[in-house]
């Protein structure tokens, strides 16, 4: 299945890497946007631009719901925005000027899940998606500036969501939901009963499955992960058993033999509806949001144990913004925490006409 990307052609790729870094020469006046995929109140599916005082920059029509975007490095104003499930679109758009630049497609035996990430050089573009046919999550990897398909590995499970770069530049970290899913039957979960999740690092420069770690239980579907700079990574999952199941949903590894769950009493694991969506990670408090749940949760990274939560309806979208946790919501809102006492504090930024999905993104934009 692998495509042995070392017979791209490396100079080619050295040219076009050289072109793609000329648009950092050029003096910008810079702030920081946040990028998210949202519906208007028609239901279009859209992404959109907010600078820092809350207001819409822009936004680009999608031809169907998104999930994800992902900032382009050296391209001010710029990003990518990946499909949801089982959608085979992703778009670079150019948020300055409002319109899509690039429109990329999954090969024809695949579709996306959703996620991207860059390399650390930013020659390589990662997307997790899924080959159908053979039940099997694959990671894709892409020319960043072509995106043209350079070659195709194994993601170490089914149904691959998030994945993020570890500090070393070299190993991916892959959320692996477990979760079979086709086309033919778009948003059906096809081996709830047989499910295997795990939590996957893979070799970037092999494409070799490193090690992978399973949570407790087989239900429990890993989708959603954050790095933090010493290398700690968190996850969120989401639990497809009985509803009348309550099992932790926030996870941490750093080198140990098993996943570590974090600690909640069960009115809270309850309160959290067995879902979770977006996490950031700020020194040792972890924030994850809880959509179904109507609220932000805050864990303590040292102890693994829940904090406290803030009620924020239809809580989605994260993210970090010079040291202050924004969050983002269905309805519409959009918060930041208090940076000195995040668990004490938060402020309305501006309420939009506009429904935030699951995640945010911070990218430089263009004054």
């Amino acid at each position: 299945m692998t495509i042995n990307r070392r017979q791209f052609i490396l100079g080619s790729s050295q040219v076009a890497l050289a072109a793609w870094l000329l648009p950092a020469c050029t003096t910008y006046q810079t702030e920081q946007w946040l990028v998210s995929t949202c519906n208007d109140p028609q239901g279009q599916s859209m992404a959109a631009a907010i600078n820092s005082q809350g207001q819409i920059v822009n936004t680009v029509k999608l031809p169907d719901r998104g999930h994800d975007s992902l900032a382009l490095p050296h391209k001010p104003g710029h990003a990518l925005v990946f499909a949801r499930r089982p959608q085979r679109f992703a778009v670079e758009v150019d948020f300055i000027n409002g319109q899509i630049n690039h429109n990329i497609e999954s090969q024809w035996d695949s579709h996306f899940y959703g996620h991207g990430v860059f390399s650390k050089n930013g020659e390589y573009l990662y997307t997790t998606e899924n080959l159908y046919d053979k039940q099997q999550g694959i990671i894709v990897v892409r020319d960043a500036q072509t995106y043209q398909v350079i070659d195709r590995f194994t993601s170490g499970g089914i149904g691959p969501h998030e994945l993020a770069l570890m500090p070393d530049g070299e190993t991916l970290v892959v959320a692996n939901g477990g979760i079979e899913t086709h086309p033919e039957q778009p948003r059906k979960k096809l081996n709830l009963d047989t499910m295997q999740p795990n939590l996957a690092y893979i070799d970037t420069r092999t494409g070799k499955v490193l090690a992978s770690y399973a949570p407790p239980d087989n239900q429990l579907s890993i989708r959603h992960l954050t790095v933090r700079e010493d290398g700690a990574v968190f996850t969120g999952a989401q639990y497809q058993g009985p509803k009348s199941n309550m099992h932790p949903l926030v996870f941490s590894h750093q080198g140990e033999d098993t996943l570590q769950a974090f600690s909640a009493d069960t009115s809270q694991l309850y309160k959290m509806q067995q879902y979770t969506s977006s996490l950031v990670v700020k020194d040792s408090l972890l924030c994850v949001s809880c959509p179904r749940g109507s609220h932000l949760s805050f864990w303590d990274t040292n102890t693994h144990q829940f904090i406290e939560k803030q009620n924020f309806s239809d809580a989605s979208g994260l993210a970090l913004s010079k040291g202050r946790i924004l969050a983002s919501s269905g309805k519409g809102y959009l918060k930041k925490l208090d940076e000195s006492a995040p668990l004490k504090g938060i402020a309305n930024i501006n309420t939009l006409p506009i429904m935030f999905d699951n995640h945010m993104t911070i990218i430089e934009g263009v004054v």
